[in-house]
């Protein structure tokens, strides 16, 4: 039996792709610090078969080596995701979003020839003016939070060339669906939409024209599944932009309304702070990681944001 060691896989993405893994027949080892403002829960574990779950930071694990030495895939999913907060609070962010990297970074000089996936962030790219986001385009972050996503980018980028091991980073934007953050003040753009909505108010939307790439969950998860299972990857770093669509807002939120069955929009102009971390409305190409592992996810979205506004009215 083959065995994913999944970090932070109690979260919102994480859990998703530990369901994943040990549904095709894998063990999981899961490695969660459930740290308080995070979407780790064990909830989201509930009803799998053939996990161990470590309830610790990774910084505070004592068995890694071997928990390292037993993994076929390294699925590094750890996260802090608020980027307003992250401008207040960096420190906390770069414990989540960059020092837990650079540990496990270092940890793999004991296991040349280990493979891992990093889940990264569109944000590296901060606003870029131009045709369209490739892989080869400038990575200069406008928030907090892509700055550390940037910098564990660059660990395990310099670390996998130094001690022979294979990194690839997938980049994406909003992420969508079951087991997301309800609770907390910066849950991410859909998230709040839709808490907006259910509790009774309006969607505030800053601006008409202002786009955003948008992923549904189990869309990375099987582009996570492709690559770890199809895919052999020995080159130390590789870096692939993740899209399910580039959409405007307004039609998110039009979205997000139609799957309520009720709420409204109103069309506010964009705050200071928000403009100050902005992204821009530049579109990802996503060709690289496509042709890859040969997956296109569907433009329909209307069940998927059933299935997430479903799991909204349970958990608020």
């Amino acid at each position: 039996m083959k065995t994913a060691l999944i970090l932070g896989g109690a979260g919102f993405i994480g859990s998703a792709i530990t369901r994943r893994f040990t549904e095709e027949g894998w063990k999981a080892i899961v490695i969660d610090g459930m740290i308080e403002r995070t979407s780790a829960r064990r909830e989201n574990l509930s009803g799998l078969q053939g996990i161990t779950l470590i309830e610790e930071k990774v910084e505070n694990v004592q068995n890694l080596d071997e928990y390292l030495s037993q993994s076929d895939i390294v699925i590094d999913t750890m996260a802090w995701t608020a980027h307003r907060l992250a401008l207040y609070e960096p420190n906390f962010d770069v414990a989540l979003n960059q020092l837990s990297h650079l540990h496990i970074a270092t940890a793999l000089e004991k296991h040349p020839g280990k493979r891992l996936i990093y889940l990264s962030s569109r944000g590296v790219y901060g606003n870029f003016v131009g045709g369209e986001i490739t892989e080869d385009t400038p990575l200069l972050p406008e928030d907090v939070q892509g700055v550390h996503k940037l910098s564990a980018e660059s660990y395990y980028r310099i670390y996998a060339k130094l001690y022979k091991y294979a990194v690839v980073s997938l980049r994406f934007g909003n992420c969508f669906g079951e087991n997301m953050p309800t609770k907390g003040e910066d849950i991410g753009l859909i998230g709040g939409f839709i808490r907006d909505v259910l509790e009774g108010r309006a969607i505030e939307i800053f601006g008409t024209h202002r786009t955003r790439p948008v992923v549904y969950v189990q869309d990375v998860v099987e582009y996570v599944w492709r690559i770890a299972t199809e895919g052999s990857f020995y080159v130390p770093f590789t870096a692939l932009n993740v899209n399910g669509q580039n959409i405007p807002i307004h039609e998110i939120a039009q979205l997000v309304v139609d799957a309520c069955g009720q709420g409204e929009l109103t069309v506010k102009p964009l705050p200071h702070e928000i403009q100050t971390i902005d992204i821009g409305s530049t579109p990802v190409n996503c060709d690289k990681i496509k042709v890859l592992t040969g997956f296109t996810p569907s433009n329909d979205w209307t069940a998927a944001m059933k299935r997430t506004v479903e799991y909204f009215r349970g958990n608020l």
